[in-house]
């Protein structure tokens, strides 16, 4: 293959270090639940198909009917085992991946997949050759492609509704194919994967994007973010400018009209509904005065009203798209405005999960509704043949969302160490034949300043980068080893301190947090939300607000014994001149607690 193209470059799951912290044990908690799930329970329906003995109990839901997250629970197991290097991920994974070989063997007929599940077994397949030297995977993409090129339907409508045809063929979501079979030829240098991966091309909607013509209609919410890997994939590969033009286009688009504050999107699985404000609609009561229309235009290409069991954004699914999109526009570009969309779902999206919880439950949707929601895993549909929403497309995303967290903090290049996101860690890197630690021992974003230990096995001269948040007002400070340094700080762009680096050099940098309203669109700007710095916050009762929308810092101040906690001062809530409110961050709510995320404000 030839030069790589990434201006800069991930650690790809290797060398960087989760410190204690939430989302540590977020990552911790999550690694250990995919360990516990039963082996013979994740086999079963193969063995089963192929007349194997089958022990243990079949897993219910989405899993009981098609285990179509089976290589999504490999992948996941293989990235953790690289960051981890935990033998138990690898042995559990790779004696799944040759147990689901022998059925195989035993039932040819198990090839036969969807698209969707034959594109989460080729990715799955391809992170454990990737990632634990698996080469047999190779051998099975083989044979899954193979069938997959003989069974998949090519002419098919190519807009991207998912209407009952496309069910009927077996071929949801062909559009994100791209992504995995172009990995598979960069990986193996063999014709057929970048092949068969043009006919998946998404022309219909890259186009659009490539031309700046945003009226695509209705279409589902994670998949054409999703799509945009296959985009990426197909620039990587063919070095043709015109796929960077459509993620970067496309990601623009979509952070500037189509994401609430929280950088979640998709109100009912929907992106790119053509309805002014559809996302300020989404989030009111079908009673609501100000609702001109109670349909809402999904991706099926149908009408229906508001349910609080469809949500606001598909978190686990919608970050994951999230996540490797701004990763492939950040070492394409090398520019820090790309990490921002990754930094809002960071804290708020896949941060502000609950746990998973026994039987495959997982909370499914987030919801911002004005009239309130609560967080629970408990989701409440249930489909023809009367299963329900467990061991779903969210379970298998999850697991991959966490893996991701160490590989979106970091990236370098030849000359600089780049810092991305701020969750507490450890880097290991070589510069130059030098040994370079780099330690992020502060507890941001629950304090303002980020503290950086930096050892080096001898004096060495690299750039330090770091990513400064879209959001600040204030001027970022820097010190090291207690003396102050000027450092320019833009937003969305990279602060750089370049020096010769010594052992134990201790870099503080203070990012000033402020409080900032959010409208929730253009079209209903007085639906807003509250910020601290990357944070959401929100209450816990339905309450219109009264105060300078601008300033909400004049009369919204914080508590001084509970951090990132906040209090309004009397005689701003609508209707009680006299009653205050309390705000909190989102991902701080528990289960089954109400919350309040977006209110409206007179001002």
């Amino acid at each position: 293959m030839d030069k790589d193209i990434n201006m800069v470059n991930s650690f790809e799951y290797k060398n960087v270090i989760l410190k204690d912290s939430y989302w540590e044990r977020q990552f911790d908690e999550a690694m250990e639940y995919y360990l516990a799930i039963s082996n013979d329970s994740l086999l079963y329906p193969f063995r089963n198909k192929a007349r194997l003995p089958a022990p243990g109990e079949p897993l219910t839901g989405w899993y009981g009917v098609n285990p179509s997250i089976f290589g999504q629970i490999l992948g996941a197991l293989a990235k953790m085992y690289r960051i981890t290097d935990d033998p138990r991920l690898k042995e559990k994974a790779l004696y799944l991946v040759e147990e689901w070989e022998k059925c195989i063997d035993e039932e040819p007929s198990l090839l036969k997949n969807d698209t969707y599940t034959y594109d989460k077994l080729l990715g799955g397949l391809l992170d454990l050759y990737e990632y634990t030297g698996y080469e047999k995977a190779i051998e099975y993409i083989d044979k899954l492609t193979e069938q997959a090129t003989q069974d998949f339907k090519r002419d098919i409508k190519r807009d991207g509704i998912q209407d009952g045809e496309l069910v009927r063929l077996n071929m949801i979501e062909w559009y994100t194919l791209p992504e995995n079979l172009y990995r598979a030829y960069e990986l193996t240098e063999n014709q057929r994967y970048k092949d068969f991966a043009e006919v998946w091309e998404y022309d219909y909607y890259w186009g659009k994007l490539l031309t700046k013509d945003f009226k695509i209609g209705a279409r589902h919410a994670y998949s054409h973010v999703n799509t945009l890997s296959s985009a990426a994939r197909a620039y990587k590969v063919k070095r043709d400018e015109k796929y960077l033009e459509i993620i970067k286009n496309g990601y623009d688009e979509i952070t500037s009209n189509h994401i609430f504050a929280t950088g979640g999107y998709g109100p009912a699985e929907s992106i790119f509904v053509d309805k002014e404000g559809y996302l300020g609609d989404s989030l009111k009561s079908t009673w609501d005065e100000t609702l001109k229309d109670p349909m809402y235009i999904t991706f099926f290409g149908d009408k229906r009203t508001r349910s609080d069991t469809w949500g606001n954004f598909e978190v686990s699914c919608g970050s994951w798209a999230v996540f490797k999109l701004c990763n492939y526009l950040l070492k394409f570009t090398g520019e820090a405005r790309y990490g921002d969309w990754a930094e809002k779902l960071l804290y708020n999206g896949t941060g502000a999960l609950l746990p998973l919880a026994p039987g495959g439950k997982i909370m499914y949707y987030a919801s911002y509704f004005i009239d309130g929601a609560v967080k629970s895993v408990e989701d409440r549909r249930l489909q023809r043949g009367g299963y329900g929403f467990s061991w779903q497309c969210c379970t298998g995303t999850f697991p991959n969302d966490v893996a991701e967290y160490c590989n979106m903090l970091y990236y370098f290049d030849k000359d600089s160490i780049y810092i991305s996101q701020y969750l507490p860690s450890k880097v290991i890197w070589n510069k130059d034949g030098v040994k370079v630690e780099i330690e992020n021992f502060s507890q941001y974003p629950e304090e303002e300043d980020l503290k950086f230990l930096v050892k080096v096995d001898k004096p060495v001269t690299f750039s330090f980068k770091f990513r400064i948040p879209s959001w600040i007002t204030e001027s970022v400070t820097v010190k090291i080893n207690g003396l102050d340094i000027n450092v320019e700080s833009k937003p969305n762009e990279w602060g750089t301190i370049e020096r010769i680096w010594k052992d134990n050099d201790v870099i503080t940098i203070h990012i000033p947090f402020n409080l900032y309203f959010k409208p929730v669109d253009k079209y209903n700007t007085d639906i807003v939300a509250l910020l601290y710095g990357p944070i959401v916050l929100v209450t816990d009762e339905m309450t219109e607000l009264i105060g300078d929308v601008e300033n909400p810092a004049e009369w919204i101040h914080p508590l001084e014994d509970k951090k990132m906690t906040f209090r309004t001062d009397k005689g701003h809530l609508a209707g009680y001149d006299f009653l205050t409110k309390i705000f909190i961050p989102f991902y701080k709510v528990g289960p089954m607690k109400w919350y309040f995320m977006y209110n409206r404000i007179r001002r």
